[in-house]
């Protein structure tokens, strides 16, 4: 898989503060990762919390981290 960089963060979470995009990156997420959390943070709220549930490692650290920043992904853009 394809390690994310920088840019794959703010296409997939534009405004997002850059202390969270450096932890973010610190924790040597892939493209499908970030997607994947896209997705999951998309959804509605009962998902998200299930998903967190089940999740461990580093999805849920950027879960996290993600939904300490207030960020909500723009569901009408390509990613």
């Amino acid at each position: 898989m394809t390690a994310a960089t920088h840019d794959d963060v703010l296409r997939l979470f534009p405004g997002l503060q850059d202390h969270a995009t450096l932890e973010i990156l610190a924790n040597s997420p892939t493209v499908g990762e970030l997607e994947t959390l896209f997705t999951l943070l998309s959804g509605d709220d009962g998902g998200l919390i299930s998903a967190q549930s089940r999740e461990s490692g580093r999805t849920y650290r950027l879960l996290n981290i993600l939904n300490q920043s207030g960020i909500q992904p723009q569901p009408d853009r390509d990613h």
